[in-house]
C-alpha cells in the first residue's frame, strides 16, 4: 500500500500512467524544439542580411497610369488657362477702353453640350472662352497687347515645361477673329461682329516689299478724307484729336477699312527766322511732368478710340529731347498703341525711347510733299517705292493737300510694291517683336 507522501500524482510522475511522459513535459519539450528551429533559421537568414529587400508591388494598370497622366496635364492646362484668364482680363479694358464685351463659355458652332465621360475615358477639352466685342474700339491694339505679354521678352512664366505648356500664341484667323492658342489647343476667341474683312488680311503674311502711306493732319473737314478713302491702294489716317471732324473722319475710315493714328501735337523748335509754330491746342511741351502728360494724352485717346497707334504733329523740339519722349512712352505699355515718329527733326528720340518702353515703332523714311508739285510728289512716291525694295518696308507722309490728292490719283508703282493698310506692317512688327528676347523691334 502507499502512503500520500509517496504515491505521485500525474503532475509529479516524470512518467504517465503507463509509464508515458507526462504532458508538461512534453510541453516543455515541444516548446524547447521551437526554439532551436527558431534559432537555426536566424543563422540561415544571417547572410542575407546585408541585400535589400525588393517591395512588393502589384502589376500596374495602364489605363491608370494615362489616366494619372492625363490628370496632371490636366492640372497645369487648368492652371494655365486661369493665368490666361487673368491676362485676359488685365488686357480688355486697357487695349479697347471704350469697347463693350461679352463673354460666352460656348457658342453655337460649339453643338450640344458633350457629357462627361464615365470610367477611366479621358475627359474632353473644355470649351474655349469666346468673346463678343463691340463698340468703338482697335481690334489691332488687342492683338499687340496680348502678343507682347506672351513675347520672348516677357518675364512670365507658364505651369510646367515649355514642351507641355508652350507660351502661349496669339493670332488672327482668316474670318477675322483673334485667337490664343495654348499648346495648339484654342483657349480664347475674340470676335468683332462687323469688321471681320478689314481684320482678316492680318492672317495674311505682309508682302515684301511694302509701302505704307499715311496722310496726316486730318479731322477738319470730311472732303479730304472722302477723297483719300477713293484711292484704289489703302492709306492711314493721321486725325487730329481736337479738330471738328475728328469723329466723324475716324469713323470713315472705319468704314472702309483704313486704318488711324492719333496725329498728337507736340512743341516745336523755333525756326531761323525767329517764328514759333503753333502745333495747337493742348500740345505736349518738353516741360510737362507726368501727370500734365498723362491728361492729356487720356482724353486724345479718348477722343479717338479706333487709333491703332500715334505719330507727332510738328513736335521738333519734344522729340528732339529724349526725357521728353521717354515720359511720354512710359504712359503706352499694355495699350497696344503703335507709335510712329514722324522725324520731324534729325536728332528725334521718339522711335529709340518707343523700342526701349517695349512698344511696337517705327520712322518714317520720307516726306512726300516737302515740295507742293505733282511731278515732285510722284516722284517722292517713287523714291519710296525704292526705299521699300531696299529695306523691305517703307512708311511715306504725306498731307491733304490738292496737289498730293492728284499725284496719289494718278501714281502707279510699275516695280510692284504692295501699298498695304498700316495694321499689317504693325501686326508683323509686333510679331517680330514677340520672337525676339530684346522686346519690339522695327526691323523685318
Amino acid at each position: 500500500m502507499r502512503t500520500k507522501k509517496t504515491d505521485a500524482g500525474p503532475l509529479t510522475d516524470p512518467l504517465g500512467s503507463g509509464g508515458g511522459p507526462r504532458a508538461s513535459t512534453r510541453l516543455g519539450l515541444g516548446g524547447l524544439l521551437w526554439l532551436l528551429a527558431c534559432f537555426a533559421f536566424s543563422l540561415w537568414l544571417a547572410p542575407q542580411a546585408g541585400a535589400p529587400l525588393e517591395p512588393r508591388t502589384a502589376a500596374p494598370d495602364p489605363s491608370r497610369a494615362g489616366q494619372v497622366l492625363h490628370d496632371q496635364g490636366d492640372t497645369a492646362a487648368a492652371q494655365a488657362r486661369i493665368r490666361l484668364d487673368a491676362v485676359v482680363a488685365q488686357a480688355l479694358p486697357l487695349a479697347l477702353p471704350a469697347a463693350q464685351w461679352r463673354l460666352e463659355l460656348t457658342d453655337a458652332q460649339a453643338g450640344p453640350a458633350v457629357p462627361k465621360p464615365a470610367g477611366n475615358a479621358l475627359p474632353q477639352d473644355p470649351l474655349p472662352r469666346r468673346y463678343l466685342i463691340t463698340g468703338p474700339c482697335a481690334p489691332l491694339r488687342l492683338g499687340v497687347a496680348l502678343l507682347q505679354r506672351f513675347s520672348a521678352g516677357q518675364a512670365v512664366s507658364w505651369a510646367g515645361t515649355a514642351a507641355r505648356n508652350p507660351r502661349p500664341q496669339v493670332l488672327w484667323t482668316e474670318q477675322g477673329a483673334l485667337e490664343i492658342r495654348l499648346g495648339g489647343r484654342l483657349s480664347h476667341v475674340f470676335r468683332f461682329p462687323g469688321r471681320e474683312a478689314a481684320l482678316a488680311d492680318l492672317a495674311r503674311p505682309l508682302p515684301r516689299p511694302a509701302l505704307v502711306l499715311v496722310i496726316d493732319d486730318l479731322g477738319q473737314s470730311l472732303e479730304a478724307a472722302e477723297a483719300l478713302a477713293a484711292l484704289p491702294f489703302p492709306v492711314t489716317f493721321a486725325i487730329w484729336p481736337r479738330s471738328p471732324a475728328a469723329a466723324q473722319t475716324a469713323a470713315l475710315a472705319g468704314q472702309r477699312r483704313l486704318d488711324s493714328l492719333l496725329h498728337l501735337p507736340m512743341e516745336a523748335l523755333p525756326r531761323a527766322d525767329g517764328f514759333r509754330p503753333r502745333p495747337g491746342p493742348d500740345a505736349l511741351r518738353v516741360d510737362m511732368r507726368l501727370p500734365a502728360l498723362r491728361a492729356v494724352l487720356e482724353e486724345d485717346l479718348k477722343a479717338l478710340p479706333t487709333a491703332v497707334g500715334l505719330n507727332n504733329h510738328m513736335g521738333s523740339r519734344f522729340t528732339g529731347n529724349a526725357a521728353a519722349c521717354s515720359r511720354l512712352c512710359s504712359l503706352l505699355p499694355d495699350r497696344g498703341l503703335f507709335v510712329l515718329d514722324s522725324l520731324t527733326q534729325a536728332g528725334s528720340a521718339l522711335e529709340r525711347e518707343a523700342r526701349a518702353a517695349g512698344l511696337i515703332s517705327a520712322s518714317r523714311a520720307l516726306f512726300l510733299d516737302t515740295r507742293r508739285d505733282v511731278a515732285a510728289i510722284s516722284a517722292a512716291l517713287d523714291a519710296a517705292a525704292r526705299t521699300a525694295r531696299e529695306k523691305g518696308f517703307a512708311v511715306a507722309v504725306g498731307h491733304p493737300y490738292p496737289e498730293t490728292l492728284r499725284a496719289l490719283r494718278c501714281w502707279q508703282d510699275t516695280a510692284g510694291v504692295a501699298v498695304v493698310p498700316l495694321r499689317r506692317l504693325i501686326w508683323h512688327l509686333a510679331q517680330q517683336a514677340c520672337l525676339s528676347p530684346a522686346g519690339a523691334g522695327s526691323g523685318l
